[in-house]
C-alpha cells in the first residue's frame, strides 16, 4: 500500500469511527428521551399537538392562506411581534454566546429577546434564523424557528422538539420542557469564562449576581450588578459593588444601537423576565408532576384490576392528599414571590415598558392591577404573580389548582401569616385579595 492510500485508509477508518461513534450517541440520546418524564404518558410531548400562541398562528395562516411580511431591516421580527402581540419595548440584549447561534453573537452584535405572557422571541442581527419559545398550558415551552435571509420567502415557522430540549429540558429548566435565562461572565468576544461560575435564573437572587453577559440600561442607585461586563484574559471576578457597568442609559460606546429596533436593554423589563421565566417553569413542573402522579395511580390501579371510576377508590388516599398539598405549596410560594430580595435604592428603566406592561390588566374597579410597580423597596407593588391569570395557571389540575387557590386566600386573609409570608403587610395582603376577588371569578368559589 502507498503512502497516499495509507492516509485514504486512515482517513476513511477515522470518518468510520466518528460515524459509528454518532449513530451510538444518538442511540444513547434517543433511548434517555424514552425515559424522560415529558416524554411518557400522558403528556407525551414531542407527539402531541401544541396549543400554543405560535401554533395558533401557524392554522390561522394557513386556513387564511396568509404569510407572515418580511422587513428589509429586521427580516420577519416586526411581523412576528404584531401577529403574537408581543411589545418591541420589552427587547433585552444579552452578549453572551449561549444559544443556537453563538457563532453570530458578541458584544457588538447581541441577541435582542422580546416577550409577553407567553412568548419570547430571540433575533440576531444578520441571522440565520429567528427563535421562539411559546408556551402550551399542557405540554410546557414549545420552540420553533423561522429561517431569515433574501431566499426565504415562505416564512415557514418550523416546531423543534429534539435539539432544544438538550438544554430546554435539562436540569437547568427542572428536568421540564422549559426557558433558561443565566447570568455568565464572557470576554469581550462574547465567550464564555469561568464556566463552573455561570448562575442559573433565580429571581430569589440579588441584583449582585444578575445579568453577567446580558446589557443593562437603566439607573439603580447604590445596587449593583454584572451587566454590561466583559472580562479580559486572566481577569479575576471582581465584587459586583466594585464594578462601575452599572447605572448605565446609553450602550453606544459597546453596539451599533441602530440595527435593534430600540436602543435599550431594560433593567425592568430584565427584572420581569427573571421572574417570568423561573414562574413559567415552576407552572410546567407542578403540571407534569400532577398529571404523571395521576396516571401512575391510575395504572396501579388498573394493574390491581380495580379502576378509579369504582365508589371505593374516588376518596384521595393519603399518599395523594400529601402529594397535591406538596405540589400546591410550591406553587403559592411561586406566585407570592417568596425569597424575592428586597431593593435598598429606586430602580428604572431606559424604555417605554414600565408603563406599558403596567396597562395590560386585569384591574380591580379601584384601578389596582398585579402588575403595577413599586420599583423602590421591590420589583411589584402587590406580590402576587400576574401569571395566576394565564391559561398554564388554569391547566394545572384541579387537585392541585383549588388546594393553591384555597391556600392562597388563607394566606391572604391572616392577621399574622407564618414568617415566609411575612414580608407581606396585611394591607398588601388585603389588596391582593380584593384584586383577585374582583378579577379572578375562580377565586371567589
Amino acid at each position: 500500500m502507498t503512502e497516499s492510500a495509507s492516509i485514504q485508509w486512515v482517513r476513511h477508518l477515522a470518518v468510520q469511527t466518528l460515524v459509528a461513534a454518532v449513530a451510538i450517541q444518538c442511540l444513547m440520546v434517543n433511548s434517555a428521551s424514552a425515559q424522560l418524564s415529558y416524554e411518557r404518558e400522558p403528556i407525551e410531548y414531542s407527539t402531541t399537538a401544541s396549543n400554543d400562541p405560535v401554533a395558533r398562528l401557524l392554522t390561522r395562516l394557513s386556513s387564511d392562506n396568509d404569510s407572515l411580511s418580511n422587513d428589509k431591516k429586521y427580516g420577519y421580527l416586526p411581523a412576528l411581534l404584531r401577529e403574537l402581540d408581543v411589545p418591541v419595548n420589552s427587547q433585552t440584549l444579552v452578549f453572551s454566546k449561549t444559544s443556537l447561534q453563538r457563532h453570530l453573537i458578541s458584544p457588538s452584535n447581541a441577541r435582542a429577546i422580546y416577550f409577553n405572557d407567553e412568548t419570547y422571541i430571540a433575533w440576531v442581527p444578520g441571522g440565520e434564523v429567528i427563535e421562539i419559545a411559546s408556551t402550551d398550558p399542557m405540554l410546557g415551552t414549545v420552540f420553533y424557528t423561522i429561517a431569515e435571509g433574501p431566499t426565504n420567502t415562505t416564512g415557514k415557522l418550523v416546531r423543534h422538539n429534539d435539539r432544544c430540549l438538550f438544554c430546554h429540558g435539562s436540569t437547568d429548566t427542572g428536568r421540564v420542557p422549559g426557558l433558561i435565562m443565566q447570568s455568565v461572565y464572557t470576554n469581550a468576544d462574547g465567550d464564555r469564562v469561568f464556566p463552573s461560575r455561570s448562575i442559573p435564573t433565580d429571581p430569589r437572587g440579588t441584583l449582585s449576581g444578575r445579568w453577567a453577559g446580558w446589557y443593562v440600561t437603566g439607573t439603580h442607585g447604590s445596587q449593583s450588578h454584572l451587566g454590561n461586563l466583559m472580562l479580559s484574559s486572566g481577569d479575576e471576578v471582581q465584587p459586583a459593588e466594585t464594578l462601575t457597568t452599572g447605572n448605565i442609559t446609553d450602550l453606544s460606546p459597546w453596539l451599533d444601537v441602530s440595527k435593534y429596533m430600540i436602543p435599550d436593554s431594560d433593567l425592568i423589563a430584565l427584572m420581569v423576565l427573571q421572574h417570568q421565566v423561573s414562574m413559567h417553569n415552576r407552572l410546567t413542573e407542578i403540571n407534569h408532576k400532577t398529571r404523571l402522579h395521576q396516571s401512575e395511580v391510575k395504572a396501579i390501579h388498573n394493574a390491581n384490576d380495580n379502576p378509579p371510576s369504582r365508589p371505593t377508590d374516588d376518596r384521595e388516599s393519603d399518599e395523594d392528599a400529601f402529594v397535591f398539598s406538596q405540589l400546591a405549596e410550591r406553587l403559592v410560594d411561586g406566585l407570592l414571590m417568596v425569597d424575592e430580595p428586597l431593593l435598598s435604592d429606586q430602580i428604572s428603566g431606559t424604555s417605554s415598558f414600565t408603563e406599558s406592561f403596567q396597562t395590560r390588566g386585569p384591574a380591580d374597579p379601584r384601578g389596582r392591577s398585579l402588575r403595577q410597580f413599586d420599583l423602590r423597596t421591590r420589583l411589584f407593588k402587590y406580590r402576587c404573580s400576574y401569571l395566576i391569570y394565564s391559561d398554564s395557571f388554569d391547566a394545572i389540575p384541579d387537585p392541585v389548582r383549588t388546594r393553591a387557590l384555597k391556600r392562597l386566600r388563607t394566606i391572604l386573609s391572616q392577621d399574622s401569616p407564618e414568617p415566609k409570608y411575612s414580608s407581606m403587610s396585611k394591607e398588601e395582603r388585603t389588596s391582593i385579595l380584593q384584586i383577585l376577588d374582583a378579577t379572578k371569578p375562580e377565586f371567589r368559589l
